[in-house]
Order: C-alpha cells, then sequence, then structure tokens
C-alpha cells in the first residue's frame, strides 16, 4: 500500500473513531426532553394562617412561574400577607380556592378611616380595573355623607353618625357632620339615590355578617371585602399528570408535562 493510502486510511479510521466517541452523546442531547420544572418549586407556603398557593405566589418563596403577576403576595415579619401589585395596599384576610374568591381589606384602615375625605373617595373598583379579579357581589355597599351644606338632624333614616371625635382636625380632607348607612347587595352601576342636605357621598363594598348597620362601620370596614377570580384550570392540568405554570413573559397559563409545555394548554395529552 503506498503511504498515501496508508495516511488516507488512518485518518478516515480517526474520523470514524470520533463519530463513535462524540455521535451518541451529541444525539442524546438534541433527542431529550427539555427539563421540568421542580414540583415542589411550587408547592403552598404558608404566610402566618393562610395556604399560599396557585394563582398566587408568595415573593421569596415562589419562583414568578409559580402564578400570575397580580397574585404575587408579600409577607411580613407578622405574618401578615398582601397583594404586592396594587395601587393601594390591600391586606389579604382569607382564601378560598374552591370558591375561586378571597378577602381583603384596605391597609390604611385606622379608626379614623370614616374622617378622612382622601380615604372614603377612593373607588376600590378602579384600582382593581385591571386585576383578574373584581368585586364580588357578595359583597353589600356601606355607604358615608359628608360634608353637608344643610346640618342634617335628625340623620336620615337608616343613617347613623359617625364618631370623629378625637381624629385629626388640621388635615384639609377631614369630614364634616358624616354618616353611615349599610345597603344590600354590591351593584357597582347602580345610580345613588339623592340625599338631603346637599352632601358628598362615597361607597365601599363590604363583606358585612348578620345583623350588622350602618352604626358598625367601623368593624365593616376592617372586615374587609371578597374579591372574585378566573384563572386557568390547574386542577385539570394536575389531574392530567402536568404542573400548573404561568408564562412569566404573557402572563399566560401552561400545563407543564414530561416531556415539554402541553399543547392542548391546560392539560396533558398522550404524546406529552
Amino acid at each position: 500500500m503506498s503511504p498515501s493510502r496508508v495516511r488516507a486510511a488512518v485518518l478516515c479510521s480517526a474520523t470514524l473513531l470520533l463519530l463513535a466517541t462524540f455521535l451518541p452523546t451529541h444525539a442524546l442531547n438534541t433527542t431529550a426532553p427539555s427539563p421540568s420544572p421542580s414540583p415542589s418549586s411550587c408547592e403552598p407556603a404558608a404566610c402566618g394562617a393562610l395556604r399560599i398557593a396557585y394563582p398566587f405566589w408568595l415573593e421569596g418563596t415562589h419562583p414568578p412561574d409559580c402564578g400570575y403577576r397580580a397574585f404575587q403576595v408579600t409577607c411580613d415579619a407578622n405574618g401578615t400577607a398582601a397583594l404586592k401589585n396594587s395601587f393601594l395596599a390591600y391586606q389579604i384576610l382569607d382564601i378560598s380556592y374552591g370558591n375561586s374568591s378571597f378577602l381583603v381589606a384596605k391597609v390604611d384602615l385606622s379608626d379614623d378611616a370614616a374622617c378622612d375625605a382622601d380615604r372614603l373617595s377612593v373607588n376600590a373598583s378602579s384600582d382593581l380595573g385591571l386585576a383578574p379579579f373584581g368585586i364580588s357581589k357578595a359583597n353589600r355597599e356601606l355607604f358615608f355623607m359628608y360634608n353637608c351644606t344643610h346640618t342634617l338632624r335628625p340623620p336620615p333614616p337608616g343613617w347613623a353618625p359617625v364618631n370623629c371625635t378625637g381624629a385629626p382636625r388640621s388635615s384639609s380632607s377631614s369630614v364634616l357632620n358624616p354618616f353611615a348607612r349599610l345597603a344590600g347587595g354590591y351593584m357597582p352601576d347602580e345610580a345613588w339615590a339623592p340625599v338631603q342636605g346637599d352632601c358628598t357621598v362615597s361607597m365601599m363594598p363590604v363583606m358585612g355578617y348578620a345583623g350588622a348597620a350602618g352604626k358598625d362601620y367601623r368593624r365593616l370596614m376592617k372586615g374587609g371585602f371578597l374579591l372574585d377570580y378566573t384563572v386557568g384550570d390547574c386542577t385539570a392540568c394536575k389531574q392530567s399528570g402536568g404542573l400548573c405554570r404561568i408564562n412569566t413573559t404573557y402572563d399566560i397559563f401552561e400545563c407543564h408535562c414530561a416531556h415539554g409545555v402541553s399543547d392542548l394548554i391546560i392539560v396533558c395529552d398522550n404524546g406529552n
């Protein structure tokens, strides 16, 4: 065999040896499924007495793909949970995953809140308008009437005087002659009936309780109001063997299956 043919045979053998060494690994890497998210990374976490799970996620404990952006929860040293992404600060008092609802209360509601026009004039519907949850019709309407140009004595039927004794009077938002009234079911689009005395009227949703009335405004305000939400069906995903995750780029639900994200969006199919 000529020297040139010997060199060619050696080169060919070396090439085949390299291919035999690297091809299996390369083939394995190209056909292997993408890494699945850890099943434990989105396990429910505790904040005080609350259980935080999908569609909520706890900042500092869960990665962002465990829940929607608007459902990000913070937990302080006292075990108080609050919504992270809202214009106002809302404390989460309770969560009902079965009913897809949760109870919230404004954080800054002190005993003097009913004597401050700035706090009374905030519209919860507007604050939460862009969020994927809405104010439940299970709430009732708590009305406040104040700054009347004519003194109302006695107050109109159904209205109870608000006690502002001891409340700061130096603020420009302090109210005059306030009254409170607890009405029926929450109907945000309903036109309010005019009241006597040329007064300013504001309303906030409250959950209420049996026997409650306008005079119980402090307890009603601190008791909060109910929010409903609609999200991707995590139960169906889990029952099909998947993991509930959120695409953090588009903030949409995905069902992660053994071999990747399901083409069926909310459940794993036989191919996935």
